[in-house]
């Protein structure tokens, strides 16, 4: 069967998600998450910002990955990348779609949707489910923006990377989800004073922050701020608590190309006086530090995906060519 990869935005507004009816082909009249076709030597962001700017005449950010979702059509096999979404400008023209709608949570059922957006539209309750509403606007408004000021690797798409992983281990666990939510939030937040005691002082700005006494008790932010300060890769002790667990395997997602470009960008923007092979050596040096087979990362769950891809990443780390070609690629996108 014939495969087709697509990119696909879920655009945010407060509460609201956009959606879009289909105004052509067999599927006219469905509703779907806006998107399309990649191009060649695109990546999936770029992808889908130009989808939305050829659709709705829109600038968008990607803020974060979602989810990949796959569904057997009639004719095709479908593969479609997700990624949160948020308008830089009010301004939206539909040039493809028959229709448009802001959505709230409990509208979400009211259009009938195509089949892979339903998979979708399951992964955006379960992110959501049992989170307080209020905790959460409050760190939307009030922590994530914090990491707009650090470094490329840990900007708002790495929070909300961390944030996503945790949930999803926490799915299965006797835990307290808005405290795995907020953990999750705040846990690099202390890279306002530097790197090096980042895990101590995030910690302390959990400890500090009088508004998080709204929802959780004295004991709970002592467990949050411990949790916190645990989930460092380097940390010579394994986490006190589950929630330490958590967030240290969360943050700990191993993407082994995304991994790689994290290497690349952080080099960059601490050592600019590096010539390109230092840069590579100094890239080298870290992944073996890290990610080696002798290395100071440690995995908290057993059977997890991390760990398949701990050791894709090791192969990789072993092919010196395949390692320098992707560190080419990274080092003239990130350096320009």
């Amino acid at each position: 069967m014939k495969q087709i990869e697509v990119v696909a935005a879920i655009i945010r507004k407060g509460d609201l998600i956009f959606a879009t009816q289909r105004g052509y082909g067999e599927w006219q009249g469905w509703w779907e998450f806006p998107g399309g076709k990649m191009e060649a030597g695109e990546t999936r962001e770029e992808a889908l910002q130009r989808e939305i700017r050829e659709e709705l005449s829109a600038e968008i950010s990607v803020d974060d990955f979602l989810c990949t979702v796959e569904h057997n059509y009639p004719k095709f096999r479908l593969r479609m990348h997700c990624f949160l979404c948020s308008l830089r400008s009010d301004r939206l023209s539909l040039n493809e779609h028959e229709a448009a709608r802001w959505l709230g949570r409990d509208e979400m059922d009211s259009v009938k949707w195509l089949p892979a957006d339903l998979k979708v539209l399951d992964e955006l309750k379960k992110r959501h489910q049992s989170v307080s509403p209020d905790l959460q606007q409050y760190i939307e408004e009030n922590i994530l923006p914090r990491y707009d000021a650090f470094d490329k690797a840990h900007r708002q798409a790495h929070a909300r990377m961390v944030i996503r992983q945790s949930m999803d281990l926490a799915e299965h666990l006797e835990v307290n989800i808005d405290m795995v939510y907020a953990i999750a939030a705040y846990h690099d937040t202390g890279l306002c004073e530097g790197r090096e005691h980042h895990h101590e002082v995030s910690a302390r700005i959990i400890r500090a922050d009088q508004h998080l006494h709204r929802w959780f008790s004295g004991e709970q932010i002592q467990v949050m701020a411990d949790a916190v300060e645990d989930h460092r890769a380097s940390a010579g002790h394994e986490p006190r608590t589950i929630y330490g667990r958590i967030v240290a395997e969360a943050d700990r997602h191993i993407d082994p190309q995304d991994i790689i470009e994290r290497t690349v960008q952080f080099g960059l923007d601490h050592y600019p006086e590096l010539s390109r092979e230092e840069h590579f050596e100094r890239m080298k040096q870290h992944l073996h530090e890290k990610y080696g087979r002798n290395g100071y990362l440690k995995l908290w769950f057993a059977e997890s995906d991390n760990a398949r891809q701990l050791e894709r990443l090791q192969g990789m780390m072993d092919d010196e060519g395949l390692l320098h070609e992707l560190f080419e690629r990274f080092y003239y996108t990130d350096n320009n």
